[in-house]
């Protein structure tokens, strides 16, 4: 009987070990998703502000969310009211003017890449803005 507590306390301890090594990698101990996130300064990370027009919460969520799966992009944030857009990226992966033409393409004018006008009349009536002249 002494035998059989044992090897049931031993397989006990086990199961609770690798369940403890399984729950490792989930929650806040995730680091591939905080570096995904931008929360994790990159090497070679820079700040950029600039212009981007749009009106509405669903340019807030076009406008960033074609950011998000961007190659050397670590985080992008645009402001409803305020119009501004700030970037955390990696400046050897993509270039300033690759991430404002991003945006361009989707049909919001940058302070330095107009949209193309099909793709600007694409918009949902309540993205429309006033485009800047240029």
């Amino acid at each position: 009987m002494k035998h059989l507590s044992l090897i049931f306390g031993l397989c006990l301890f086990f199961l609770m070990t690798s369940q403890m090594q399984a729950q490792h990698g989930h929650g806040s101990h995730n680091h591939d998703q905080e570096m995904k996130r931008g929360d994790v300064k990159p090497v070679n990370g820079v700040t950029a502000i600039f212009m981007v027009y749009g009106k509405c919460g669903m340019c807030e969520k076009r406008i960033e969310g074609a950011l998000t799966n961007v190659e050397g992009v670590h985080s992008a944030d645009w402001g409803v009211d305020t119009k501004v857009m700030t970037i955390k990226y990696d400046d050897e992966a993509i270039s300033l003017d690759e991430i404002k033409k991003k945006v361009a393409a989707l049909g919001h004018d940058t302070d330095d890449f107009r949209a193309e006008k099909e793709v600007y009349d694409g918009l949902p009536g309540c993205c429309q803005y006033d485009r800047p002249k240029s």
